[in-house]
């Protein structure tokens, strides 16, 4: 311990040290994402529930992650970043062990979201500690290590869940989390420090808490995915209520944002043409990317009738790129038009969403690990230089808040994704004639329904690439040719 405080001590070895701690909780909490994943079927089969309640698992988490993000990040601009971080690893620790001993699908879906809590806060942070700790010609490196992380951890997330899942049981991927987040917990509480965070200053954050924002955001939130992912078959007339009440309660959010004194986004960011234009392509490119990672298993055990842990093999593909081309794309962003990135990333995204459109009940992994491995790569290149570009217009005193939110773009552009894959695919099922029940959708079972199963599966997929290709196009015309310099 005196060793980790003499070390911790030294300004010029601080930012090291905390990246190896910020870096060890992005690898456990963007792992437990791989980990579930691949566990899902098993979960449906064992609680016995159907597609629409399942997805709700990752709906669920992901929407607690995003209503936090935003209003976690303002709140490390005030506070410290530190305390906010390791308060929200206590608390995924204690959701996963929650979730452990969960006694029906219920419970385990509200500790899960328990889970997400936790992770608003943590995600609203680490990003926010990573490039406060480096300077701003190096903002691409440090963004870059933070997606090598990402994709290590979506490596090893599926890869050691196939294992447990097919070993122990699903509810050894929950067990896991606990003995690794207090691992995570007790490093970064010995290694962080506020104190030398070369960028963290509590003056330069002026204002209160803006609590009205936060309650309207969250609110937006919660009515757009209820909307949108029609948890409780709502018939059309509510679902358009609610979804009508949503935009409006955005637009009070934007109204109270722009009036009040200690707003907790700055609106007038988006006045900024490349932030706007960056913020529109990330989050079009998270709405596609999670169609794969959410569907995937399904497609590959349920109707390829592969094994959890060959499963778990195939998603890491899905993470390849941003370990290989992540780190590559960060630094060169620092110093090249990022825009070279964000069209080649989008353009290969789209090429192996193109390829899945193919996909039937006996396709070969020939055309399907290609295919993820194309999304990978694209996502690897896109990632860190669209991060870079949107945090270069961003305010020094507001990093926490900025990091929040394009962290929050992701988590609810994969809700929406999710969301929007399950109800087209859940709409060509009931078509057939079939409930979208996963424990019908198996090698030997009425054909009909894995047909109905595939078919709503392509379609997901060309409306994906479709999308994919206006991010490619809005990327060419985004900006003057000199990446994020144009900002500084």
């Amino acid at each position: 311990m005196h060793f980790i405080s003499k070390i911790r001590s030294l300004k010029g070895n601080y930012r090291w040290w905390a990246t190896v701690a910020i870096s060890l909780g992005t690898l456990v909490t963007v792992a437990d994402t791989g980990e579930v994943g691949v566990a899902l079927p098993n979960i449906a089969n064992d609680l016995d529930t159907n597609l629409g309640h399942v997805q709700w698992l990752v709906t669920g988490y992901m929407l607690a992650i995003s209503v936090l993000l935003m209003p976690m990040g303002r709140l490390s601009d005030m506070i410290g970043r530190k305390k906010v971080y390791l308060s929200g690893i206590a608390i995924f620790v204690l959701g996963s062990g929650l979730a452990y001993v969960s006694p029906d699908f219920s419970s385990l879906l509200g500790f899960r979201v328990l889970q997400g809590i936790g992770l608003g806060l943590v995600h609203g942070n680490s990003m926010a500690i990573m490039t406060s700790i480096f300077q701003s010609n190096e903002r691409g490196k440090a963004l870059g290590i933070q997606m090598t992380m990402v994709g290590i951890g979506l490596i090893i997330g599926p890869l050691f869940g196939g294992v447990l899942v097919g070993t122990i049981g699903w509810r050894a991927v929950f067990l896991a989390n606990v003995f690794l987040g207090l691992l995570v917990f007790i490093f970064g509480m010995l290694v962080l420090n506020d104190k030398l965070d070369s960028r963290f200053k509590k003056n330069d954050s002026q204002g209160d808490f803006d609590f009205p924002g936060t309650f309207l955001s969250g609110a937006f939130l919660v009515l757009f995915l209820f909307a949108t992912a029609d948890p409780f078959n709502w018939p059309i007339i509510l679902k358009a209520s609610v979804f009508l009440l949503s935009v409006a309660t955005l637009s009070f959010f934007v109204f109270w944002e722009t009036r009040t004194s200690s707003p907790m986004f700055d609106i007038n960011l988006f006045k900024n043409r490349l932030f706007t234009l960056g913020v529109v392509c990330r989050s079009l490119t998270f709405v596609c990317s999670s169609t794969t990672l959410f569907l995937m298993p399904f497609y590959l055990q349920d109707v390829l009738f592969f094994e959890p842990n060959h499963v778990g093999l195939c998603m890491t593909t899905l993470a390849l790129g941003l370990v290989i081309f992540g780190p590559l794309s960060g630094r060169l962003s620092d110093v090249v038009d990022w825009r070279i990135f964000a069209v080649l990333g989008s353009l290969m995204s789209a090429v192996g969403l193109f390829m899945l459109v193919f996909i039937g009940q006996d396709t070969s992994l020939w055309l399907i690990l290609p295919a993820l491995l194309l999304q990978s790569f694209g996502m690897g290149f896109f990632t860190p230089a669209n991060s870079n570009a949107i945090l270069g217009v961003v305010p020094k005193s507001r990093v926490g808040i900025s990091t929040g939110f394009i962290q929050l773009l992701r988590t609810a552009s994969t809700v929406t994704g999710v969301a929007t894959a399950t109800i087209i695919i859940t709409w060509f099922m009931n078509a057939a004639g079939f409930e979208a029940n996963v424990k019908e959708i198996v090698k030997g079972a009425d054909p009909g329904i894995a047909i109905a199963f595939v078919s709503g599966l392509r379609a997901v997929y060309l409306v994906a690439a479709i999308l994919q290709l206006v991010v490619l196009a809005i990327s060419l015309v985004s900006g003057d040719g000199k990446g994020n310099k144009v900002y500084l």
